[in-house]
């Protein structure tokens, strides 16, 4: 037998679950973060594999092409910048560092 805990559905309404069953507990997926200069890179990698046109890789990952030109416009900051980015990694719990900050530092 199973610890049996309340859950809030409502302001008024409380429903108990058997914390043993899993399809009972839904469990929150953690959100996670890109590294901008990494994504500018695999998006640039992937516009000259497939000789895409900016227009072209928008519509594959349905966006606008500005914001595809925004994204491969950091790969214009100096490379000692890039490659610091570059070490922090990749899927990050946190955002750590965002777009729009390494487009001031341009």
């Amino acid at each position: 037998m199973g610890l049996w805990r309340p859950g809030r559905v409502a302001q008024r309404t409380v429903i108990w679950y058997d914390t043993n069953l899993k399809s009972s507990v839904k469990r929150r997926k953690m959100k996670v973060f890109r590294n901008p200069v990494i994504q500018a890179k695999e998006s640039a990698l992937e516009m000259e594999l497939e000789d895409l046109s900016k227009a072209d890789l928008a519509r594959k990952l349905g966006i606008s092409r500005a914001r595809v030109t925004q994204m491969l416009n950091l790969l214009k900051l100096p490379e000692e910048l890039i490659r610091e980015v570059e070490e922090m990694g990749d899927y990050w719990e946190r955002r750590l560092l965002t777009e729009r900050r390494l487009r001031k530092m341009r």
